[in-house]
């Protein structure tokens, strides 16, 4: 439960984060100006606007799960050396 809770915490940063970023989001307000100026179907503006943070948290997702990995606590078991003129060192 704890780690579950460390990932809605990260979650509710990132969104905070991500609509905090404007120049991420140029494309979505150009379809929203252009909606209202020439009349582009208001859509346009959703669909950019969810892609907009689909991509960011596929993002998010990637680094969560990419630390998740390298938690790990030992990568590699400890090997006997078999090494003869190393042995003694």
């Amino acid at each position: 439960m704890r780690s579950f809770g460390r990932f809605m915490y990260g979650l509710v940063f990132f969104l905070v984060f991500r609509i905090s970023s404007w120049i991420c989001s140029v494309p979505m307000w150009f379809t929203l100006i252009a909606h209202f100026v020439f009349g582009l179907p208001i859509i346009w503006f959703w669909l950019t606007l969810a892609a907009w943070l689909v991509a960011g948290l596929a993002r998010y997702l990637l680094i969560v799960f990419a630390r998740w990995g390298a938690n790990s606590p030992e990568p590699y078991a400890n090997k006997e050396n078999k090494n003869p003129y190393s042995k003694n060192n």
